[in-house]
């Protein structure tokens, strides 16, 4: 059993669950910056927090939306009316690089820009950061998965069992982080 989110378009019960778990956590994460903002003397941490909330809950709306495919369903429209099929296996890997080449590019630029409030959070935030290691690392393996890339690598992602444990784990890591976030006259 893989955990299949999506059943002919639509979520499936662990779709829903997970599209939940995203919105809850990000939640929390917006609660966890309210507390640092006006509660303690941190105000990086509540900037980490903030992000973090944005980023869950664009990712949690993502699910039920699930604009990746209609991204590629677009590509394939764009690659049918330009007479492009014969060339689709290198298309597909094209596409791939794509989108992942720039977003490691945006991921290498923020580390160097804000290495030293990464490294704080990571210190200060270990189950979150952990948690955005998880959901970071199933993104990746479900951007490989998407439309057969990973076919043309050789290796099917999707047949990991239980590859929505990364997921749902993470997202609990993040959840357990926030919920231990306290002023610190608590």
């Amino acid at each position: 059993m893989t955990g299949d989110m999506h059943v002919a378009g639509q979520l499936t019960a662990l779709g829903w669950t997970l599209f939940a778990l995203y919105l809850v956590a990000a939640g929390l994460a917006f609660r966890a910056a309210t507390i640092c903002r006006f509660r303690s003397h941190d105000p990086d941490l509540g900037r980490i927090w903030r992000a973090l909330g944005f980023i869950l809950a664009a990712l949690g709306f993502n699910k039920p939306l699930d604009l990746q495919t209609r991204l590629i369903e677009l590509g394939r429209w764009v690659a049918r009316n330009a007479d492009l099929s014969p060339s689709a296996p290198k298309l597909h890997l094209l596409f791939f690089l794509a989108f992942i080449l720039p977003l490691l590019a945006l991921f290498a630029v923020g580390l160097i820009r804000w290495r030293i409030l990464i490294v704080k959070s990571v210190r200060q935030l270990p189950l979150a950061a952990g948690g955005c290691a998880l959901v970071g690392a199933y993104i990746v393996i479900r951007a490989v998965a998407i439309d057969r890339v990973d076919q043309i690598l050789l290796w099917n992602w999707e047949r990991i069992p239980f590859l929505w444990l990364l997921e749902a784990g993470g997202l609990l890591l993040i959840l357990a982080q926030a919920l231990r976030q306290r002023s610190p006259d608590d």
